[in-house]
């Protein structure tokens, strides 16, 4: 008798987003129809800035998508006690030029509320002192999206840009969502990629920010050079190619800045950073001067 193969841990996690999603559509206040008036009736949503300009502001350098992570399906706790929005006024004070926030709630220990404290936080940044040349940074909602309701969370909870996973969508759906966030959100989403074949997946649909995942989020190991073999598939394309997931050192950094990757996502390492040594470590990681 033929076994059921189990499933994957991003199978695991879309079922529980599927559900999780659902319960949202049909609570009253949050339901579809409710998030479309807060965002075309009400204007609700806050300011929105490009995401695609915020990353190109630091020409021959990369710039830092800093994450929000409290814990993961591969580590378990990482800062569960973590404040997003002190976090996130750190990173933004810290010249960082996006802010990743984890909103799944299962695994990461995520929230909607995160991402609008977030927001908050690092809009309330401009008035702190020494902040006269602060320009805050893009906002990422870093999650499963599966459903254009969670691309309209998204918006009305300050999010710039929104994360697609090609790994967990079928072409059609990519499509329909990439097409969704950006001419009715205005956001460019980030379009995660692991392979050669999602490389091309991504180029198809016209993505104009690339990341790829060195950690494989079926069985959630790490390979390092994953983004440096698959830098020469957007080379001179007009695509930010992004370096996401086991970045920790200014060694790794240089490495993917020499193949043209122009932004490298950082969450465990700068999450795992001793209390005042945050601002440091970023100087550092990107081979800043003091």
């Amino acid at each position: 008798m033929a076994t059921s193969k189990a499933p994957t841990i991003l199978e695991r996690i879309y079922a529980q987003r599927a559900k999780d999603v659902e319960l949202a559509k049909s609570t009253p206040g949050t339901t579809p129809e409710d998030l479309k008036i807060y965002l075309d009736e009400l204007d609700l949503a806050p300011k929105l800035i490009s995401f695609v300009d915020r990353l190109r502001k630091n020409p021959g350098g990369v710039s830092l998508m800093s994450e929000i992570k409290r814990a993961s399906p591969s580590k378990g706790g990482i800062a569960l006690s973590a404040n997003a929005a002190s976090q996130a006024q750190t990173y933004a004070l810290s010249g960082a030029s996006v802010i990743s926030v984890l909103t799944e709630p299962t695994w990461f220990k995520g929230t909607l509320l995160d991402l609008r404290l977030a927001r908050t936080a690092a809009d309330a940044a401009y008035i702190k002192p020494g902040s006269q040349d602060y320009e805050r940074p893009a906002f990422l909602r870093k999650d499963f999206i599966f459903d254009e309701y969670q691309i309209d969370e998204a918006r009305l909870y300050g999010a710039d840009t929104v994360l697609l996973i090609v790994a967990m969508l079928s072409q059609d759906r990519l499509s329909a969502l990439y097409n969704y966030s950006v001419q009715v959100r205005g956001m460019e989403p980030l379009v995660e990629v692991n392979n050669a074949e999602e490389m091309q997946r991504a180029l198809q649909i016209g993505a104009k920010v690339i990341g790829v995942n060195n950690r494989n989020l079926h069985d959630f190991n790490v390979d390092m050079g994953t983004t440096s073999r698959l830098a020469d598939m957007v080379s001179g394309k007009d695509v930010v190619l992004c370096a996401l997931s086991g970045i920790s050192t200014k060694e790794d950094v240089e490495v993917y800045r020499k193949q043209g990757v122009g932004a490298v996502l950082v969450g465990e390492a700068l999450m795992r950073a001793p209390e005042g040594q945050t601002g440091p470590f970023i100087k550092n990681l990107l081979g800043w001067s003091s």
